[in-house]
């Protein structure tokens, strides 16, 4: 019964249908994977996007170049970063691999988890140099952990910088992102709505574990589709620790494919995933290519599957600081 009223709540959150999927396309570079609108911006963005921490964990630049074309390859336009991803390596790589030869093509994101106005400027300007590039598509204020941090980026003047750079084109799009806690994301979306600011999108965790703890869909959702703010989907697989946590549910319950399918049936225009070898590349493309939407009872029986193994030990990350 609390299963079913969690997801009830989440579907709730979720009413409005994900964007339509765009399949088909093709690019200079080649055949694009399906792609989705990005909220109200006008931009469209492949409904798969590279996370750039990955890119840099081995700290082997024959992989992170490897990574890259591949994800090339197979169709991927969006890129996600931070100027705090493996000490800015991560940034680097992508400098390297990815903007010489395509950067006309791509969708880059980073993101800067500084308090104060001055350092927000340096990591961006730091981005700038680490990505070779004169713009960024999308920069994020990275990682709320509490209502408290949220305050005190607001009163540093971290806002204000985000909206000058995008005021200015140096930034295409501005949003926000977090895991820890929604009650800090649920804090800046009622200040920007009682300020008049304009955010284009938000990063939070989308899982069949989350309903049922903290839960950002059913708390986040439903703000962001009010302000018409585009969701970026991560969290999807919760590091494979679900794989782990699963070994006592039926085989065919707890898949990549049934993950990474539930997240596109809820309202994202991308969903983010770390990728270490190119394998996980093709896997994770494959699922989208071939994606159909799951319904009400799909999704309603995953989240309920979750039940018994969802809370903070799961979503460790949802852990307050």
């Amino acid at each position: 019964m609390q299963s079913r009223r969690r997801f009830l709540q989440a579907a709730s959150a979720a009413a409005i249908l994900s964007p339509s999927l765009l399949r088909g396309e093709s690019d200079k570079l080649g055949k694009l994977l399906p792609r989705r609108a990005l909220g109200k911006t006008g931009e469209l963005v492949t409904a798969f996007g590279l996370g750039g921490h990955h890119v840099a964990v081995a700290r082997d630049e024959k992989l992170a170049q490897a990574l890259i074309e591949r994800a090339i390859e197979r169709g991927v336009r969006f890129f996600d970063n931070a100027v705090n991803y493996q000490k800015g390596l991560s940034e680097s790589y992508y400098g390297r691999f990815l903007t010489p030869k395509y950067r006309d093509h791509v969708f880059i994101t980073t993101k800067s988890s500084k308090t104060a106005a001055k350092d927000v400027r340096a990591d961006f300007e730091d981005s700038l140099r680490r990505l070779n590039t004169d713009r960024i598509d999308l920069w994020q204020m990275h990682a709320f952990t509490s209502v408290d941090d949220v305050k005190k980026r607001i009163e540093g003047g971290v806002v204000e910088v985000f909206l000058e750079m995008r005021e200015k084109k140096l930034a295409r799009y501005i949003g926000f992102t977090g895991h820890t806690s929604q009650e800090a994301h649920c804090y800046f979306l009622d200040h920007c709505k009682k300020q008049g600011y304009r955010m284009d999108t938000c990063l939070m965790p989308v899982n069949i574990a989350d309903p049922h703890y903290d839960s950002f869909v059913i708390n986040v959702l439903p703000k962001l589709q009010e302000q018409e703010i585009a969701v970026l989907g991560m969290k999807s697989m919760i590091f494979g620790r679900i794989f782990e946590r699963a070994k006592d549910l039926a085989p065919d319950v707890i898949t990549p494919k049934n993950l990474h399918e539930y997240a596109y049936s809820l309202p994202i225009s991308c969903l983010l995933s770390g990728c270490e070898t190119v394998g996980q590349i093709d896997e994770n493309t494959a699922i989208l290519e071939n994606f159909k939407s799951m319904d009400d009872a799909r999704r309603a029986a995953l989240v309920a599957a979750a039940a018994t193994i969802a809370g903070p030990d799961l979503e460790y990350y949802k852990r307050r600081i």
